[in-house]
């Protein structure tokens, strides 16, 4: 009896193999590509990538100081003369009790020298006295009777040829003298030197006077803060955030 019943157990288990594997799906098909119209680019997965990029910190605001008092300070005789009278200045004397004043921006800036008082004509320093003279000699052929040769001096052996209070009637005699074959040029006399300014803006007002004389100036006059605002260049000396002695 009891390899009766193993042998029916093994039959109905092989029937049951049977039966499952008749009715089984069968695999799944492979997938079809669907049909995308000409000039359309398909879909293509990027590859992960090795390390993920930070993002960027983000950038605080930028808070701008506004300038509230300016004044100019000169003049100096060169602009490195401007430059080194402003380095390691500290205003001093704030207005009003104020507790300190900041120095925000300067400039130094060129103004033009005083007028000539008059323009001469001149012929060029020569090599040598002789040559001077020779020149002379050629001027004075030409027709040309108001010279004046210069013996000594940075000038030494230039031959003056007119002295005149209208630039517009020392270039008509240069001109002349050009015509005849002379290198005659125009230059002024007792024109005064180009003046060199600090201008000096801060975030409080202060004393310019007593600014003044920290810097050695000899001058102080008042600044339109505008302008200095506006200006592209700032002076070589750098005097931002200087804070002020109590």
């Amino acid at each position: 009896m009891l390899i009766r019943a193993l042998v029916l157990l093994l039959l109905v288990l092989n029937l049951g193999v049977a039966l499952w594997g008749a009715l089984a799906p069968g695999p799944a098909p492979p997938a079809t590509l669907l049909d995308i119209p000409p000039g359309v680019e398909r879909l293509q997965l990027l590859p992960d990538l090795a390390e993920p990029i930070a993002p960027s910190p983000a950038r605080g605001p930028t808070i701008a100081v506004k300038i509230v008092h300016c004044a100019s300070f000169g003049p100096y005789d060169t602009a490195d003369a401007a430059s080194t009278a402003g380095k390691g200045l500290q205003v001093a004397d704030p207005v009003d009790g104020e507790a300190a004043v900041d120095v925000v921006k300067t400039a130094i800036r060129t103004e033009p020298g005083s007028a000539p008082r008059s323009w001469r004509v001149l012929l060029p320093p020569l090599p040598s006295a002789a040559q001077a003279d020779i020149v002379v000699k050629r001027i004075v052929a030409t027709g040309f009777k108001d010279y004046y040769v210069i013996r000594e001096g940075k000038d030494a052996n230039a031959i003056a040829l007119g002295l005149f209070r209208n630039e517009q009637a020392a270039q008509s005699r240069a001109e002349t003298l050009q015509k005849a074959g002379f290198d005659a040029a125009v230059e002024p006399v007792g024109a005064g030197p180009e003046q060199h300014w600090l201008d000096l803006g801060a975030d409080a007002p202060f004393k310019a006077e007593a600014v003044r004389r920290q810097l050695g100036a000899a001058r102080t006059k008042p600044l339109d803060c505008e302008s200095l605002a506006a200006s592209v260049e700032p002076a070589p000396a750098d005097l931002r955030n200087n804070p002020a002695a109590r």
